[in-house]
């Protein structure tokens, strides 16, 4: 069942452009207005770097930012599971100035690479897809490489799965006892048992938090219905019934929520950052 679910929540992820589009919308409701992934490059020298690997690639959203930072003739590899990311990726390869192919063979790949062959690895909200392979990551890193990773608290959201929840229930399409995916998912890796996860296989890890919040007001109400739907099998994946009627229940509920508080929706989006090196051979006790 929790393959059938990641499999589903995977598919959030397959429309380059919804993708784009909901990002954009994350920018224009976010408190914090400093891009995440320039915070977790920012004390970093990566200008050795030359063997990089992005998990979890999508469409190249780390890999943008580190143009000017790595070796002039670094190459990139980028992986996912989603065929129709190649292109999207290779073009962000070359935003970036940097060299990089792509596979579609998902997280597993890294545990055909040998030993110690990348001097960075980067992943961006996907550890939680695949939070088994730390261990070969750590293995596929050199000696003074760097694993970056930017992780969600596990109340992303909370406001917005609280709401649809009730939702749900309210419309007789779940018992309220049933929990949604997105209260087991995240939390497999997530800001909280990040550390102890990571610290098993690397003796040097850094956390920098990363505190945000969206805020959608009155007439920002489609921009959130937008946002719901593009996160829909986070919340859905289990549910059998006809879609379009949940959207139906939450717009109306939510309509409601707005007409009756006349208030600002608010969606904790905080996250954690953390950059780890001097990874082990063995797992640490």
């Amino acid at each position: 069942m929790q393959n059938d679910n990641n499999k589903k929540i995977a598919e959030v992820f397959v429309d380059v452009d919804a993708h784009r589009f909901t990002a954009d919308i994350i920018r224009q409701h976010s408190t914090n207005r400093v891009d995440v992934r320039e915070v977790a490059l920012e004390s970093l020298d990566l200008t050795q770097c030359r063997d990089i690997l992005e998990l979890g690639c999508g469409f190249g959203f780390f890999t943008e930012v580190l143009r000017g930072r790595v070796d002039a003739d670094a190459i990139i590899t980028g992986v996912d599971i989603i065929e129709g990311y190649e292109l999207a990726f290779l073009k962000a390869c070359d935003m970036a100035g940097i060299k990089g192919h792509f596979t579609s063979s998902g997280a597993s790949a890294v545990k055909d690479y040998r030993d110690r062959s990348f001097d960075l690895v980067i992943c961006s909200y996907s550890l939680y897809f695949f939070p088994e392979i730390v261990a070969d990551i750590a293995r596929v890193l050199r000696e003074e490489g760097f694993l970056v990773a930017i992780v969600h608290n596990k109340k992303n959201m909370s406001e917005l799965m609280n709401f649809a929840k009730k939702v749900l229930v309210r419309g007789g399409i779940i018992e309220n006892e049933i929990k949604l995916p997105i209260e087991s998912f995240i939390r497999s890796f997530s800001s909280e048992n990040g550390y102890d996860i990571l610290s098993r296989w690397f003796e040097d890890i850094k956390t920098t938090h990363y505190d945000n919040t969206l805020v959608f007001k009155p007439g920002d109400i489609y921009s959130l219905i937008e946002y719901f739907r593009f996160k829909w099998p986070f919340f859905l994946s289990t549910v059998t019934d006809d879609v379009e009627t949940v959207f139906d229940l939450f717009e109306m509920q939510l309509q409601q929520y707005f007409t009756r508080d006349r208030t600002d929706f608010s969606i904790t989006k905080d996250d954690t950052i953390f950059v780890c090196s001097r990874p082990c051979n063995k797992r640490r006790k």
